[in-house]
């Protein structure tokens, strides 16, 4: 004897006409939009969490919404790291900011000398002196604290532009460098006598998140110079400093934070990226106390 189909949506047994959908059987009256409530006729519709769904009460009421074009996102979508929906085909339409890598319609877009800055990283920018003093403060203390001290010596900021920075890089060209440190090198027969530190310059207009790891990372450099650590490779000297903004960064766990020190852990450059790798699997081995004490006192790194 045939077992009589029941209704999902009432319960009851069905005895005429019915519909096969959502792996139930229903009613044709009750198997309803969760929307609008009214019957879904015919055999496509969406389903929302569970649930069965006028396509167009789908696209009206429930679908995700493009952050920058408004359309509704019934397909395939993107989402970038801050968590922003938006439609694929922008993807190859709008610019990356340059700081943040958040994607810049039209009417938002501020060119600058190195690329497209977005509203939200434009809304923090340190642009001023008078912005930046405090926080320099705030972040001179934040090294000390980490055991790093630079023997009473006054150290200055500079907020620059591009052409300035590159002076103060050595570079002919302005290049992708946010920060400098400000130093002059005395030589004696050819050889290197003794460097004196002015201070670090960092590129005007940077995020302020930015701008603190920038600095930090600076900050990094004159205490190797106070410290007459002057003799370890490249990626040695990089990757110390970019390890100390990425500590900074991951003590701050904010979004940006968190998005800044990604940024340097996946960062390919052989130096800057491979050097900060290395450098952070000494500190991981010794732990930084020990790791710093040891390149203060024999003005190398550690060996593990």
């Amino acid at each position: 004897m045939a077992i009589q189909p029941t209704c999902k949506g009432c319960g009851q047994l069905i005895w005429g006409d019915y519909l096969n959908a959502l792996g139930a059987t229903w009613h044709p009256e009750h198997f309803t939009c969760a929307v609008c409530g009214r019957p879904i006729n015919g055999t496509s519709f969406q389903v929302h969490q569970g649930d069965p769904c006028h396509f167009e009460c789908f696209r009206e009421r429930i679908a995700p919404r493009c952050a920058y074009c408004g359309k509704p996102l019934v397909g395939e979508y993107l989402v970038d790291q801050w968590g922003t929906r938006y439609c694929k085909e922008h993807q190859s339409q709008y610019p990356h900011c340059a700081y943040c890598g958040r994607l810049v319609p039209p009417q938002q877009q501020e060119q600058r000398n190195d690329g497209v800055r977005c509203p939200v990283c434009r809304s923090t920018a340190i642009e001023t002196a008078e912005a930046a003093k405090p926080v320099f403060s705030q972040l001179i203390r934040w090294v000390g604290a980490q055991g790093l001290r630079y023997n009473n010596l006054p150290i200055n900021l500079e907020l620059c532009d591009r052409t300035k920075l590159a002076h103060y890089l050595g570079e002919h060209t302005p290049m992708h460098s946010l920060g400098a440190t400000m130093s002059t090198t005395y030589m004696q027969a050819g050889r290197p006598l003794r460097t004196e530190v002015r201070g670090v310059a960092v590129l005007h207009g940077l995020p302020s998140t930015l701008f603190q790891g920038v600095t930090i990372h600076e900050l990094g450099h004159v205490w190797l110079v106070v410290q007459g650590i002057s003799n370890l490779p490249t990626w040695a000297e990089e990757g110390f400093c970019e390890l100390l903004s990425y500590r900074y960064y991951s003590q701050l766990d904010t979004p940006e934070g968190r998005y800044h020190a990604t940024a340097i852990e996946r960062n390919p450059d052989p130096v800057y990226g491979e050097g900060f790798r290395r450098v952070r699997a000494i500190v991981d081995a010794t732990g930084f106390p020990r790791f710093i004490e040891s390149l203060q006192t024999t003005k190398r790194l550690p060996t593990v």
